[in-house]
């Protein structure tokens, strides 16, 4: 399915491949603190600390509580994917790419009996959105959240279960709702996000395959994708802090470290408890030439795993390893500058 390539090569990124839509990526799609009521903020703030089994608890609370609560039912689908993304290691950090160690690591095996729970997730989540929307055509917060669930769903197909022509399908109907919210609400900024990622991704593909989806009618623009979610970056509410990790990821890509790690420096400044994030902010200040900035947050960082600060000890053994590893080779860098 190759309008999600892009999700399955950035399957070592800090958002489940959201997030996309998303963004993988992706990842996606969640409820800002501060902005959103108080009942969806601890899981919010667990989920980007990347506590995805807290996160999981909170939103099966939430949906107990209240089974009609659509958002929650959503976000729940999102913790319990986010969770298994990150046992299969398709999500995690891109800083240690190069080392061969900690890329040699066997991943472990989709297991059917997880797969079929989150179908299921899936299933409620939009039933529940189909059924308010029988009932009001045009509610925006069921609209929004149905966009989420199937892009959710087609991530899934993708990088699970490797259905790519249900992911095509899911994926095509999460922007056709996305932008359905846009036309009925364009004051409504959370709404471009589900079709600024699908833009951005269909946009990016090489000129062949974009050629041979263009045949269906299914178009991308990448320009205004990436525009699209750097206005939810910038004036979101709900989904402010999904954009921000899919630009930071964007940025990434294509290749303008000095932005995404400054992006990645708000996300950790923001969720301290997420580790990845202060290994990415080290890593783009690696890429964008400054060595020393990139030696000190990885220093950091291993400071702040061997004190127990932020929960950095549930590190896992691998990614410590692999952090000792580029520490000493970053500071071997500098020394022979210095010697020379």
């Amino acid at each position: 399915m190759p309008s999600w390539r892009f999700l399955y090569s950035a399957r070592r990124e800090c958002l489940p491949r959201a997030s996309l839509a998303c963004l993988a990526a992706l990842v996606l799609l969640g409820v800002r603190a501060g902005v959103a009521s108080d009942r969806y903020v601890p899981g919010h703030d667990y989920f980007f600390n990347r506590e995805h089994a807290e996160a999981v608890r909170w939103f099966e609370r939430l949906v107990e509580e209240d089974p009609r609560d659509v958002r929650a039912r959503m976000l729940l689908a999102k913790a319990l994917l986010s969770h298994e993304l990150g046992r299969l290691g398709l999500i995690g950090t891109s800083a240690f790419r190069g080392d061969e160690a900690y890329n040699s690591v066997p991943k472990a095996k989709r297991d059917p009996q997880i797969n079929r729970s989150l179908r299921e997730a899936f299933a409620r989540a939009r039933a529940a959105c189909e059924r308010r929307l029988q009932s009001v055509p045009d509610d925006r917060e069921a609209l929004h959240v149905l966009a989420q669930v199937l892009a959710l769903r087609a991530s899934f197909e993708f990088l699970v279960a490797k259905s790519y022509l249900a992911a095509l399908a899911s994926g095509r109907r999460a922007r056709a709702a996305s932008y359905r919210v846009c036309s009925l609400y364009p004051e409504f900024v959370d709404g471009l996000l589900v079709a600024g990622v699908d833009e951005y991704i269909l946009g990016s593909l090489p000129w062949a395959a974009r050629a041979v989806i263009a045949l269906s009618g299914y178009r991308g623009n990448r320009k205004r994708g990436a525009g699209m979610i750097a206005r939810v970056a910038s004036e979101g509410q709900q989904n402010r802090d999904d954009a921000r990790l899919l630009l930071a990821l964007l940025h990434r890509r294509e290749r303008r470290p000095a932005e995404a790690a400054a992006l990645f420096r708000s996300l950790a400044d923001d969720f301290p408890r997420a580790y990845t994030f202060a290994l990415e902010t080290a890593a783009m200040s690696e890429a964008a030439g400054d060595d020393q900035a990139a030696l000190a947050a990885f220093r950091e960082v291993e400071r702040k795993r061997a004190g127990g600060e932020d929960r950095f000890e549930r590190m896992p053994a691998r990614v410590a390893a692999a952090l000792a590893r580029h520490i000493e080779k970053l500071e071997d860098r500098l020394a022979d500058g210095a010697g020379r």
